[in-house]
């Protein structure tokens, strides 16, 4: 009898496991993506991170066309955008850093003062772009 109780726990947790999940992502966050570009130039491999009214931040990063993807769970998320140096080919460890190329204002660049919002929610259609000037 024990046996079959918990053949059946098992099987039951097994179920819960795969209906928890859609395509291995879970229920609770919705596909997001859009573009970033700054003064009309795509904004190639930078950081965009989104905050949540509460819990952790969650980074992702740009193409080299300036299209980001990520899964979030419904909300409002302060956005900030970080942008990263170009290293030069053949660049390695110890050599002197280039100049950033890009350089974006605080009210993108810092939580505290950054004008981007982001509302996700289970029915968003269409990208989330932001076009900072």
């Amino acid at each position: 009898m024990t046996r079959s109780v918990s053949s059946i726990s098992c099987f039951l947790g097994a179920l819960l496991a795969v209906l928890s999940t859609r395509c291995g992502k879970p229920l609770d966050v919705v596909s997001v993506e859009g573009h970033v570009s700054y003064k009309g130039e795509p904004i190639a491999n930078g950081v965009l991170t989104f905050f949540p009214e509460r819990g952790r931040a969650t980074p992702t990063n740009t193409d080299a066309s300036g299209d980001f993807s990520l899964d979030l769970p419904p909300g409002q998320y302060t956005v900030i955008v970080n942008v990263g140096v170009k290293l030069p080919p053949g660049w390695k460890e110890g050599d002197p850093i280039p100049p950033q190329k890009t350089v974006l204002p605080p009210e993108y660049t810092t939580r505290a003062k950054s004008s981007l919002r982001a509302n996700v929610g289970e029915g968003l259609h269409g990208p989330i772009d932001f076009a900072l000037k």
